[in-house]
C-alpha cells in the first residue's frame, strides 16, 4: 500500500517540480504603460510592442483542448502517403508479434511471487482512468495554486491526450471484440460488438492510460533520469496486464502505441495553437449596419 502511494507521489512531485520554461516573446502590456496614453503619442516602438502582444496572447486551455481532441480524431482525413505505410507497418507489425501471444501468456503465468504481485498491483492502478484524473486534476489544481504556466500546460496536454486515445481506445474495443486469456479461447478469438469484457481485449485500456502519462511526462522534462522513471512505471503497466492474465502482448504493445500516435499529434497541435486560435475564423464577425437616403429611396449597407 505504501510502496503504490509512493511511486504516485514520486511521479507527481517530480514532474511538477521540473523546470519551468519561460517563453523569450513574453511582454507585459503594463510595462509600456499603453493603456495610459493616448494613442498619438504612443512611439512606433510601443504601436509594435503592443501588436506583438496581441498576437501572442496565449489561447485559452479549454479550445485547445477540445481543438486538439478533434484534430487528433480527425488525423486520418488529412494522411499522407507517409501516414498510410506507417499505419499499415503497424498492423502489420501488430500482426506479426500476436504470433507471440501465446509463449509470453505461458512465460508470464510460471511464477508469482509477492513483490511482483505489488509490482502488479501497482500497474494496473497506474492504467486506470483515475489515475488520469489524478494527474491531470494534480497538475491543473498545482499550475493554479503556483500560477505556473508549464504546468498548467502539462495539464491541458495531458487531458487532451488522455481524451483522444481513450475514446480510439474505447471504440476498438467494441469494434475488434477480442478474447481475454482468462476466456480460454486463445488469441484469435472474435466477438465484435458484443456487450462482454471478456471480449474487450484489444488494445488495452491500461497500456494506453499509462503511456500517455509517460510520453507527456517525458516530453516535458530534459532530465533522463526523469524520462527513465516515467516510462518504467508505464513498462510496469504494461506487464502487470500480462501477468494479471488480462491481456496479450499484442493487446498492451498496441495500446502503447495508440497511446504514442495520440500523444504526438496532441503536442504538435499544442504548438500550433498557443498563440494562434483556431476557433477564431468561426466566429460570428459583428456587422455595421448604416442607412443611407437618396433620392431613390432607403439603402441599407451592412459592414463586416
Amino acid at each position: 500500500m505504501y510502496f503504490k502511494r509512493l511511486i504516485f507521489i514520486v511521479l507527481f512531485v517530480c514532474g511538477i517540480g521540473c523546470y519551468s520554461q519561460t517563453d523569450s516573446l513574453t511582454f507585459e502590456r503594463n510595462s509600456f504603460e499603453i493603456d495610459n496614453l493616448p494613442k498619438d503619442s504612443l512611439t512606433e516602438t510601443e504601436v509594435f510592442a503592443d501588436s506583438l502582444y496581441t498576437m501572442l496572447k496565449k489561447t485559452p486551455d479549454i479550445i485547445r483542448i477540445t481543438d486538439a481532441f478533434l484534430y487528433t480524431l480527425s488525423s486520418p482525413v488529412r494522411w499522407q502517403k507517409d501516414d498510410l505505410l506507417t499505419f499499415g507497418a503497424t498492423l502489420g507489425g501488430t500482426a506479426l508479434l500476436s504470433l507471440a501471444d501465446k509463449p509470453v501468456n505461458e512465460f508470464m503465468n510460471r511464477d508469482q511471487g509477492k513483490f511482483v504481485n505489488k509490482l502488479g498491483d501497482f500497474g494496473y492502478r497506474n492504467g486506470k482512468p483515475y489515475a488520469a484524473v489524478i494527474v491531470a486534476g494534480g497538475f491543473y489544481a498545482t499550475g493554479w495554486i503556483i500560477n505556473d504556466e508549464w504546468t498548467k500546460e502539462t495539464a491541458a496536454i495531458l487531458t487532451s491526450a488522455y481524451a483522444t486515445s481513450g475514446v480510439l481506445q474505447t471504440a476498438m474495443k467494441k469494434i475488434v471484440g477480442r478474447s481475454r486469456p482468462t476466456e480460454g479461447f486463445g488469441n484469435h478469438e472474435f466477438r465484435p460488438f458484443i456487450n462482454d469484457p471478456g471480449f474487450s481485449s484489444f488494445p488495452s485500456g491500461h497500456s494506453q492510460i499509462a503511456f500517455v502519462t509517460a510520453f507527456v511526462l517525458a516530453e516535458r522534462v530534459e532530465q533522463t533520469w526523469l524520462k527513465g522513471l516515467f516510462y518504467t512505471g508505464a513498462a510496469v503497466t504494461m506487464a502487470s496486464r500480462m501477468y494479471a492474465n488480462a491481456h496479450w502482448v499484442s493487446d498492451v504493445a498496441f495500446g502503447g502505441i495508440l497511446a504514442y500516435f495520440c500523444t504526438k499529434t496532441v503536442i504538435k497541435r499544442f504548438e500550433q495553437t498557443k498563440y494562434e486560435n483556431p476557433w477564431e475564423k468561426y466566429q460570428k464577425k459583428h456587422i455595421t449596419w448604416n442607412f443611407s437616403v437618396t433620392g431613390n429611396g432607403v439603402g441599407l449597407i451592412g459592414t463586416f
